[in-house]
Order: structure tokens, then sequence, then C-alpha cells
């Protein structure tokens, strides 16, 4: 039986989102964002890997599914990976999600279906808006 933990916070666009970066998509606490930040979709989130409840990061670490939903204005997208043993899930500064396997303290998910990128470009051209960006984290798991 497959069981999930759910995780909601918020952020903000910025009118440097780019959402160019072919392999990771990061969310940061950090209040700015220059134009080289092309994998940074939302700043200023109130959650950061390192808040993540304990049991959604064991949960993470055992190799579960992941999925984070982005939400802006009328615009939805849905970004699917894995966790994975190797995470350690403290970073301070964000949420990062990778289509590789590169594990780092803000890496949330690894080998994710798509990257900034790959994002709906209604939804990136809402985000460089700097309006209010909905996040909602999901992790499933196989019950014990």
């Amino acid at each position: 039986m497959v069981s999930e933990l759910r995780v909601r916070f918020s952020a903000s666009g910025h009118p440097n989102v780019g959402a160019a970066h072919k392999t990771t998509l990061e969310i940061t606490s950090e209040s700015s964002l220059s134009e080289r930040g092309d994998c940074i979709v939302a700043v200023g989130s109130d959650l950061t890997a390192a808040g993540l409840p304990e049991e959604v990061k064991e949960k993470i670490r055992s190799g579960a599914r992941v999925t984070l939903t982005i939400s802006a204005g009328q615009y939805v997208d849905v970004v699917k990976g894995f966790g994975d043993p190797g995470l350690v899930l403290d970073g301070k500064k964000g949420m990062i999600f990778r289509k590789s396997g590169y594990l780092s303290p803000d890496t949330v998910a690894v080998k994710c279906d798509k990257s900034a990128a790959n994002l709906d470009r209604g939804l990136v051209e809402e985000l460089k808006k700097a309006g209010h960006v909905e996040f909602e984290l999901k992790v499933e798991f196989d019950r014990d």
C-alpha cells in the first residue's frame, strides 16, 4: 500500500526568473535573484531543505517518489523525481530538484523528469511578475 506525506510552502516570483537551466530547478530563500540564476524559479521561500519535517526527510532518504507542484496565477506545473539515501537535506538556502543524481545539502530530489527549462512557459511568465507562488511537496512511499 502506498502512503504519502504533503508539505505546502510559498515563495515569490521575480522579474529575473529565466527558468532556462537544463538540469536543475531551484527555489531559494534569498530575497533577490540575478539574471545568472537561471535555475531559480522563485525567491523568498518560507521553507528550505533543512526545514522539512523529519518524517518527510526520512521518507525522501528511503528513495520515495517526490512530486513538486508549482502554482502561480492560473498556471500549474508538476515535477516528479526521487529521493536518495545520500541526501543530507540540511541546506538552509532553499530546495533543489535535479535531473541528475548530484547530491548537495539543498537537493531534495534527483532523477527528476523536468528542470527549470522544461516548465510551462506560461507559468514562467507568471513567475516573472513577482507574484505569490504556492508549492506542494508530495512524498509517496510504500507502507512497511
